[in-house]
């Protein structure tokens, strides 16, 4: 009895799913096969899986998560080798993370997936941007703006590198003569020279990096105290969770706006979460206005060189008892 009230009931919901016409019979078998719970389901192809990854990552990405973020756009990319967005998905989560060498090669796999991607060519250019590689940036960025002629963010991304001396017609330059002598033209170690010896030259790389860097932050320091008039010379930019709360997107320390009279560009950290597409990231918190309004004081590095870990012939040497020496 209690399984006639059932038969009826799926009857009667099977009608109203239909405007209340009278559908076709079914037999009990019939209705059986639809409930039945072990039933096989459709298994979602690689395209699917990929794009629900991707909208994982860019949720995460959205957070600040960028590392989780990296994680769930690789299983796009394992899913659907061919979903070019995952790929310009992970460039920008690997350029958040300073990671511009990943960045890079994510964006020339997408790059060769789809050229005609505008988007991904600009995410090359910031990769090559942050790494000072500003002739590599000016000729992404003019691709991308040849995709794209008339988007704003390109152009001033290409006006900022051809502002730190980039140019297309260098690189060019650069690749032919490259090509010309071939691979003698890469710097090579030679198969004589010593562990001890590239030590030796990495540390004193190390040092000439270490006392650029020390000068090109002194240097940009005392232009913006001079443009934000602040007296002394013992006041340093100020920084919010590692980065100068005064320097742009681009890396350029700014000073005051003679247009509204603002003392310095300032930037609430917080804007800058997902600086893709976000314009609110180039305002000024203070005043309003963009950071091409205010004065530029330079290049301001915000990451200290790396020593090398095995400097001047010295070697670390794990001290556990029987672990043998690897050199």
């Amino acid at each position: 009895m209690a399984g006639e009230e059932a038969l009826d009931l799926q009857g009667l919901m099977g009608m109203l799913s239909m405007g209340g016409k009278a559908c076709e019979a079914q037999s009990p078998a019939g209705y059986a096969a639809e409930s039945h719970p072990h039933q096989p389901t459709r298994r979602k192809g690689g395209r699917e899986r990929s794009e629900e990854y991707r909208g994982k990552g860019n949720e995460l990405y959205k957070l600040g998560a960028f590392e989780g973020a990296v994680d769930y756009y690789t299983r796009a990319i394992n899913a659907d080798p061919r979903n070019e967005k995952a790929y310009g998905n992970r460039c920008a989560a690997n350029t958040a993370l300073k990671r511009f060498a990943e960045a890079l090669n994510d964006a020339d796999y997408g790059i060769s997936i789809n050229p005609e991607w505008a988007k991904l060519h600009s995410r090359k250019a910031v990769a090559h941007f942050y790494r000072k590689e500003y002739d590599e940036s000016v000729v992404s960025y003019e691709r991308a703006l040849g995709l794209d002629a008339g988007n704003a963010e390109y152009a001033r991304g290409l006006e900022q590198a051809r502002k730190l001396g980039g140019s297309a017609e260098a690189l060019r330059r650069r690749k032919e003569a490259q090509r010309r002598v071939g691979t003698a033209a890469k710097a090579r170690t030679p198969p004589h020279d010593s562990r001890v010896e590239r030590d030796r030259r990495d540390l004193e790389r190390y040092e000439r990096e270490l006392a650029g860097y020390h000068k090109q932050r002194r240097e940009c320091a005392e232009r913006w105290r001079a443009s934000c008039g602040i007296a002394g010379g013992k006041d340093w930019p100020q920084e919010d969770r590692g980065r100068s709360v005064h320097v742009d997107i681009f890396g350029n320390l700014r000073g005051k706006c003679a247009e509204s009279g603002c003392d310095g560009w300032h930037r609430d950290v917080d804007a800058v979460a997902n600086a893709w597409g976000n314009m609110e990231a180039l305002r000024c918190s203070k005043c309003g206005r963009e950071n091409t309004e205010h004065e530029d004081c330079g290049q301001y590095p915000l990451n200290e060189p790396i020593k090398p870990a095995c400097s001047g012939g010295a070697r670390q040497e794990l001290d556990i008892q029987g672990i043998h020496k690897a050199f």
